[in-house]
């Protein structure tokens, strides 16, 4: 047994299969009043039109009745417009070609099932709705960002808004509640991708000429595009100069110089020491200085490779508590930005290897119940390697100066194996992006 509903899908590709053979009947504005079966009459043997009608088989059958029909606005009822009984051969293959073919107009249809007894089968009789559209070739004559009046859009301007104002020949709105006759889908398409666009801003509902189109910037990839306009047909515009539409960066390549501050603050060492014995300990001596480059860029975030470095003088001594000495720090990171806010605001996340020197670095703690505890009894000087990970926000204020704070994390471990430290480092700094 199968349900009537298991018809639909044959329904709609015999919709779409009846307006792809249509696809020569009409390519001007002023023929849409001329009835599509007219003219086939005219060139029905030039262009062998067809309307296929296909439907699932149900086993063992003697034959199937199709009755379809169409809806009659100034009667506002279904007037019969096709009736047929199979043949063997279309009964076997669920399979015929309505021949005048179906006009545009709304539809429903009944297919009977009559078993090899010849006794109807009252419980697989199916019944739908469906629409034939009229066919037309869609022509693009300008596709404008109108932000910059040009057919280029720039992924890193602040102001970008993915609104494309559309002109040429044909350009039927989208088929909101599935009843007009004419319709056409619009798409940015290139060898590697196809950007749909949100929502159609404005439409030119009478002369069908211009069309305003909204994008999704995030959505946006750089390259190459055609402005496609297709009619449900599949008959579409061309891929010429007219329809080219241009998505990419201003600068393939951003270079950012950054410094700050920094306050690097001891998380876990060696000796599991409680860093709070330092007490408030007036901040350090110290700057940071950045130098980021951006050689990749994609709508999905930015990659590229950055050096992170900062330097540290610490010279605090109380309640016979000493930490004083020189910490620099220099690691190559690979960076990951994305964009927020109209791209104003970027989230970044980066982490690498490096080298840090601690230079003179004198630490002592007196913690009660167990003394004083040196960590070194001479002054320290060793150059080991470092692993960083950190995080960050940024934030343009135009399109080059920009501020940044975030929180990196630093772990050392000596060749030796008799320093392991962790470093929490909250930094503030302001930029230049060149």
């Amino acid at each position: 047994m199968v349900s009537k509903k298991s018809f639909l899908p044959f329904l709609m590709l015999f919709s779409l299969m009846i307006s792809t053979e249509l696809t020569a009947q009409q390519t001007d504005d002023e023929d849409h009043e001329i009835m599509l079966n007219e003219i086939q009459s005219e060139n029905a043997a030039e262009n062998k039109l067809k309307q296929p009608f296909s439907w699932e088989n149900m086993g063992d059958v003697l034959k199937y009745e199709i009755l379809i029909e169409r809806y009659d606005e100034k009667s506002q009822s279904y007037v019969q417009q096709f009736f047929h009984e199979t043949t063997p051969e279309e009964t076997e293959a669920c399979l015929i070609y309505i021949n005048p073919i179906l006009p545009p107009g709304q539809y429903r249809y009944q297919i009977k099932t009559w078993n090899i007894l010849g006794i109807l089968e009252e419980d697989l009789t199916s019944y739908d709705e469906f629409i034939v559209r009229k066919a037309y070739k869609p022509e693009i004559n300008s596709v404008i960002y109108p932000l910059y009046m040009s057919s280029t859009l720039y992924l890193d301007d602040l102001d970008n808004d993915g609104i494309l104002e559309v002109t040429g020949k044909n350009l039927f709105n989208n088929d909101q509640d599935n009843q007009s006759l004419e319709i056409t889908n619009y798409f940015l398409k290139n060898e590697k991708r196809i950007i749909r666009p949100q929502q159609i801003m404005e439409h030119d509902d009478k002369a069908n000429k211009k069309i305003t189109l909204k994008f999704d910037m995030k959505a946006m990839e750089s390259g190459k595009y055609h402005l496609i306009a297709q009619d449900a047909s599949g008959l579409h515009s061309e891929e010429n100069s007219t329809s080219e539409f241009t998505i990419r960066f201003k600068k393939w390549l951003d270079f950012d110089i950054e410094a700050g501050y920094v306050c690097p603050v001891i998380a876990h060492n060696t000796q599991n020491i409680v860093t709070n014995q330092l007490g408030s300990p007036a901040l350090p001596i110290s700057f940071q200085f950045k130098f980021t480059l951006i050689p990749s860029k994609h709508s999905w975030g930015y990659l590229g490779l950055g050096i992170n470095s900062f330097y540290s003088h610490f010279e605090y001594e109380k309640n016979k508590t000493i930490f004083d000495g020189n910490i620099f720090n220099s690691n190559l990171v690979f960076v990951y930005q994305l964009s927020a806010l109209r791209r104003r605001l970027f989230l970044d996340a980066h982490a690498g290897i490096g080298i840090i020197i601690f230079n003179n670095l004198l630490f002592s703690a007196d913690i009660p119940d167990i003394g004083i505890v040196p960590y070194s009894k001479e002054a320290f000087n060793t150059l080991s390697f470092s692993f960083s990970a950190g995080v960050s926000a940024m934030y343009y204020f135009n399109k080059r100066f920009y501020c940044e704070a975030g929180l990196d994390y630093i772990f050392v471990n000596n060749h030796k194996g008799d320093l392991i430290i962790g470093f929490l480092l909250p930094f503030l700094g302001a930029g230049w992006q060149f």
